[in-house]
């Protein structure tokens, strides 16, 4: 698991990419997957 510091990057980063102002639905999902991904979730 993350250690606090890096969890609230994390988080912060998951958050500023879900608000779809500025990027396209596709994009989102894309960072969104890439992001479970790098976690070693399961899509």
């Amino acid at each position: 698991m993350l250690n606090p510091k890096q969890h609230k990057a994390y988080c912060d980063f998951y958050d500023s990419v879900r608000n779809t102002e500025h990027l396209d639905p596709r994009t989102v999902a894309m960072i969104g997957l890439a992001a479970a991904m790098a976690r070693e979730c399961q899509p």
